[in-house]
């Protein structure tokens, strides 16, 4: 009993000689933080990865909107414009922005058909495919995608096949260049 009674004592008085002197301010930004990440944490789901991503761009927005305010260090600036772009690839990487650009340049009307048995068939008509525009855009990735057996099923379709996996390929790159980012700058994101 007198050695337990001894380690919970040392515990104590570690705990008002090191962090009870801060206790108050602990407190304080306790409730800054729950306020910042109520509407975060309120609207997360444990099901897909967007809310990871939500999560994570929050936590890094927080620290760049942080290192603005305070510039404490040289070289701030660069941290900060990594963690914008962190920022904007994670926006486009939830919003499948790279794998729809492509359908800036085609445009589809879609009218739904009654059939004898009283249903309806979806009919599609192109109403203009500038796909050869959005190929045209971006060579290093065509070649890539030509160049990858995995993806030539989908260039049989011609542009618009080339197109979509062009988009497929864009968005895994936009994700290893977030996460290449992430890796080599992570560790300098302190103030």
């Amino acid at each position: 009993m007198n050695k337990e009674y001894n380690q919970w004592y040392w515990k104590l008085y570690r705990w008002f000689k090191w962090d009870a002197k801060h206790f108050h301010r602990d407190v304080a930004q306790g409730f800054r933080n729950l306020w910042k990440w109520f509407p975060i944490i309120w609207k997360d789901r444990d099901w897909d990865h967007h809310f990871i991503f939500e999560v994570l761009k929050s936590k890094i927005k927080n620290t760049a909107d942080l290192f603005e305010e305070n510039q404490r260090f040289v070289g701030w600036e660069k941290e900060v414009r990594y963690m914008r772009i962190c920022q904007t690839l994670i926006d486009r990487i939830q919003d499948d922005y790279y794998q729809s650009e492509h359908y800036d340049f085609y445009e589809f009307k879609i009218d739904f058909v009654p059939t004898e048995n009283n249903m309806y068939e979806m009919k599609s008509t192109t109403t203009r495919d500038d796909c050869y525009t959005y190929v045209s855009k971006y060579p290093r990735t065509k070649k890539m995608v030509l160049s990858n057996p995995h993806y030539n099923p989908l260039t049989k379709r011609g542009d618009k096949g080339i197109a979509l996996a062009m988009g497929i390929e864009r968005h895994n790159r936009a994700k290893k260049l977030l996460f290449k980012i992430l890796e080599q700058r992570i560790e300098h994101w302190w103030d």
